[in-house]
């Protein structure tokens, strides 16, 4: 009875094992540490005209060529993800990483969603993504037009937003993984938002030049299969941090 009840404590304290697997990224594919398997791109055209781009898992030296990974208005670029998970059907969870920028008059930005796509036996993925989520931003948007501005901005003539997000994948090896998501979004200076205007607030000191973690969008979700549904749901709603993560 007592080592019964050790061995459920050992078991309930173990640490969960991480079944992503990171892969090597050269030029337009992500291979294993063995080169013996790679991740690369396929692409099509939408009903819409836009570009549908998804991974393909291929022996190194059966990858068919690589098509141009530009998007429209070349704002987009596509890359292959460098994160694997063996399924136990002989499948695979793979993703494409999907760059957006955008320029305006003094600043900028980019920022990369992350679309994870199942893949069968054959190493073809399916139509579409079973989880899409934002993993990383950074944003620049100037804020001083005049010199009474630079003052009022304690010489801080920019705000500046980022966002970084991580994603492991656990559980038993005989099963869907589960998908822990954890993000960290930060603006600077103190008291920055795209929603408001700045040079409406009181004048910054000091003491409000540092960056600042946003608790609103530093969170963590736990992603689990909803097989009738084809794709992974989260445990709560995720918020709306749009203003890191959309340039």
């Amino acid at each position: 009875m007592i080592f019964a009840l050790a061995l459920i404590a050992v078991l309930q304290s173990a640490p969960a094992v991480d079944r992503l697997e990171t892969l090597t990224l050269t030029d337009d594919r992500a291979c294993t540490s063995d080169g013996a398997w790679c991740v690369g791109l396929t692409k099509d055209t939408g009903d819409d005209g836009e570009p549908i781009v998804r991974p393909i898992l291929r022996a190194a030296g059966a990858l068919p060529p690589q098509a141009d990974r530009g998007g429209a208005a070349a704002v987009e670029y596509f890359q292959p993800w460098t994160g694997l998970v063996r399924l136990p059907d002989g499948g695979v969870l793979a993703g494409v990483k999907v760059e957006t920028s955008s320029m305006y008059s003094g600043g900028g930005g980019q920022a990369t969603e992350l679309r994870l796509y199942r893949l069968d036996a054959n190493g073809d993925a399916g139509e579409t993504p079973v989880l899409a989520v934002p993993i990383r931003a950074e944003l620049t948007i100037r804020a001083c037009f005049s010199e009474d501005d630079m003052t009022q901005r304690a010489g801080a003539c920019h705000d500046e937003y980022g966002f970084e997000a991580t994603l492991t994948a656990t559980g038993e090896a005989a099963a869907m993984p589960v998908l822990d998501y954890v993000t960290t979004a930060t603006a600077y200076p103190r008291g920055s938002s795209r929603s408001e205007d700045s040079l409406e607030k009181p004048p910054l000191k000091p003491a409000d030049l540092v960056t600042v973690r946003d608790p609103k969008c530093s969170y963590s979700r736990r992603f689990t299969f909803d097989a009738a549904a084809g794709e992974y749901r989260p445990d709560s709603k995720l918020p709306d941090c749009s203003d890191y993560t959309v340039p």
